[in-house]
């Protein structure tokens, strides 16, 4: 996450923006939605994350189907007309692919 914040910081006059999805997990169910909701507010607090987030409260099965992946975290890249360009399920090679990725997207018209 500290790697996706530094990038979209560099790119935020590009119109990069980091959007957070917080998937609810049994455990939130355990302990409850607003502290659930407290705990991942805290960390975006923490990691200075400026963007649009979300807190998904279906089930993990449902939001694993809908997006189609197998397990988190899962980063999404965008592009300007709102549609998948890349999704990784890898944070490393995320890293290493967005380099050349996004100054191409945030040239596409």
């Amino acid at each position: 996450m500290p790697h996706l914040v530094e990038m979209a910081e560099k790119w935020r006059d590009k119109g990069v923006v980091v959007l957070t999805l917080h998937v609810e997990t049994s455990l939130d169910v355990e302990e409850g939605r607003d502290k659930s909701i407290e705990k991942a507010r805290k960390i975006l607090e923490r990691l200075k994350v400026r963007g649009p987030n979300y807190h998904l409260a279906e089930t993990q099965t449902v939001w694993m189907d809908r997006l189609e992946i197998e397990g988190y975290p899962a980063i999404f890249v965008f592009n300007k007309a709102g549609r998948i360009a890349r999704k990784f399920a890898d944070e490393e090679e995320a890293k290493t692919e967005m380099a050349t990725l996004i100054p191409k997207l945030t040239e596409e018209k």
